[in-house]
């Protein structure tokens, strides 16, 4: 007998039936709870009253008739610096406090919208923020995945979830250049933290905190090429997550620790591997983020509700002034100078040192074309140390030669602005950018091309 055969097109009209009967199925979000918020109106809070936020921002609040995007201390609002460009973002503050309230996430950094655009989310699950003119700005890509709500929870996650309340997006897998408490990195090239321009421009700037394998570790961008300024080597695994725990180093649970939890696998388990402290506070530190600063600085931020204003208080600095560490930042001394004891002490010169001005600059370097060697000048700074080569970075660019041979690979590379070569090792340490220099006692001895 002739085995029974189905026309390919009653199969494929099968699937696709199925597949369409798949997709109605799957729980949306019921109609009473989608919504629409359009960017316009009031400005601040309390009758048109705008408190004092970060980067001098006005702001205007999200606010729904089901939905409560306020958590405290966070709020989901749309902030702005310059007059027309908006960021939809999560503040972290109160405005009884009368002190200053941070932003902690950014969801369109790089993307900015005006008065009138829209944040909206739908019965598909998708929450989408569009542009005045209809243009699509930004999205979770959650259409159809079984969202059915939304949710701003107290740590100052913003959630999307299915009926099982299992998160199908969550702003803690998208950090920008903060860490709230619980937020991670993971071990990638888009998974990481890129500061600010500046307080006044936010979109990204040339500092960024990523986890390789080498360790947890600060990149400065010099002109597309990325340069290691500092960090914590050593194996921090495939993720490192920001966390606070009682200290146990008390005998009563009064003071709270700062610190980054070690994951070796893919995705963070109970039992962490290992932690790296940051620092210890006498203040319950629930409330805490870690952030890459615009200038390439790592701070931690702590709420204390004790005090009357300003609840922000400062809880830790990779580069402290306490331990002279300020020297280390890559622009402590603007595009160049000579610092010493987290102060900027010289402009140096072809010609010696002259006091240090924030109009200090590099000689500038003539044009270098193909043909090699170059002619190059050198001035010598005895007792210096470039930020990249600073005790409390990450030495790893240096290489064993003669003087000479380090001075000759820096003539005949058209990027190296300078080198670096200590006497007693024969070190030798290519510098590709100038900006801070640091005054030492060790024997090292800086060589300024110009």
């Amino acid at each position: 007998m002739t085995p029974r055969t189905f026309p390919f097109s009653l199969c494929l009209s099968t699937l696709l039936i199925l597949s369409f009967f798949a997709i109605s199925t799957r729980a949306q979000v019921p109609t009473n709870q989608t919504f629409k918020f359009v960017n316009t109106g009031q400005l601040g809070e309390f009758e048109n009253f705008v408190y004092t936020t970060e980067y001098g921002a006005n702001y205007r609040v999200i606010t729904n008739e089901v939905y409560d995007f306020h958590t405290f201390p966070f709020r989901l609002c749309f902030y702005n610096n310059t007059p027309t460009s908006f960021v939809l973002g999560i503040r972290a503050g109160d405005p009884d406090d009368e002190g200053l309230m941070r932003w902690v996430w950014d969801a369109n950094r790089n993307h900015p919208v005006k008065e009138n655009a829209t944040l909206s989310f739908g019965r598909d699950g998708n929450l989408v923020l569009s542009d005045f003119d209809g243009r699509l700005v930004w999205q979770t890509n959650t259409a159809n995945k079984g969202v059915t709500g939304i949710k701003l929870l107290q740590n100052g996650n913003l959630v999307l979830y299915d009926k099982k309340g299992n998160f199908i997006w969550q702003s803690f897998d998208y950090p920008v250049d903060t860490l709230l408490v619980g937020m991670s990195i993971r071990k990638s090239k888009v998974n990481k933290l890129v500061s600010r321009t500046s307080d006044v421009d936010g979109s990204d700037g040339k500092y960024s905190l990523v986890l390789g394998d080498e360790g947890f570790l600060l990149y400065l961008n010099n002109s597309g090429q990325q340069v290691r300024y500092n960090g914590w080597p050593g194996n921090f695994g495939s993720t490192v997550r920001f966390n606070i725990e009682p200290s146990t180093w008390e005998p009563t649970p009064v003071a709270w620790q700062l610190l980054f939890e070690i994951f070796l696998t893919p995705e963070p388990k109970p039992d962490r591997d290992g932690i790296q402290v940051l620092n210890k506070i006498n203040i319950n530190a629930t409330y805490s983020f870690i952030r890459l600063e615009s200038n390439g600085n790592v701070k931690a931020y702590t709420y204390y509700d004790k005090v009357r204003f300003d609840r922000w208080s400062e809880s830790f600095a990779f580069f402290s002034s306490y331990y002279e560490r300020e020297c280390g930042l890559p622009t402590k001394c603007g595009d160049f100078g000579l610092c010493q004891n987290g102060m900027c002490v010289a402009c140096p010169t072809p010609k010696g040192l002259l006091g240090w001005t924030e109009n200090c600059q590099p000689s500038k370097l003539k044009s270098c074309g193909k043909k090699l060697p170059h002619k190059a000048n050198y001035y010598k700074l005895a007792g210096v140390e470039s930020f990249l080569n600073h005790r409390w970075s990450v030495d790893n660019q240096e290489v064993v030669m003669e003087l000479n041979a380090c001075r000759e690979k820096c003539t005949n590379d058209c990027n190296c602005k300078g080198f670096v070569y200590n006497e007693d090792t024969s070190e030798c340490l290519i510098l590709p950018v100038l900006l801070t220099l640091v005054k030492n006692v060790n024997t090292t001895t800086a060589y300024i091309k110009y």
